[in-house]
């Protein structure tokens, strides 16, 4: 998933394609996992984007519908690809309590809730599981 990719992706969006935002959002469909704006920061290469302008980006992504944002516990939002393209959480996510890793479980699905209370307007759904790691629960 390359510049290419990144590109098209902002284009249906309806977003201007900066040097910045495809260099984001590459790195970003090139993760494995969720990442935290201060890795974004460090793992950037080769483009000119400042904190303020890569926290800016990011939300932009988020109310596009490009990515979403996971809380895990730590203050720290961390930022993935929607894979489903909605503004909601379409899957849920594991969440290590003794490391913080956070990891989108794009092969479950959140499960269908009942109805609410209707006086009530359900902006989003998330779905967290939380326990151990691989690496921590083999420290056990």
């Amino acid at each position: 998933m390359g510049e290419n990719n990144a590109a098209e992706i902002l284009r249906k969006a309806g977003m201007k394609k900066t040097a910045g935002r495809v260099a984001l959002l590459k790195l970003l469909l090139e993760s494995e996992k969720p990442l935290s704006q201060q890795e974004i920061s460090r793992m950037l290469k080769g483009v000119e984007l400042n904190y303020v302008s890569i926290y800016r980006s990011l939300e932009a992504f988020c109310r596009a519908g490009i990515t979403h944002r996971i809380e895990t516990g730590d203050r720290t939002w961390r930022f993935a690809v929607c894979s489903c393209g909605g503004r909601g959480h379409c899957h849920p996510h594991f969440i290590c309590n003794s490391c913080g890793a956070a990891e989108c479980l794009r092969g479950m699905e959140i499960p269908e809730l009942p109805a609410v209370n209707r006086e009530y307007v359900v902006e989003a759904t998330e779905f967290y599981l939380k326990g151990l790691c691989a690496r921590c629960s083999s420290e056990v």
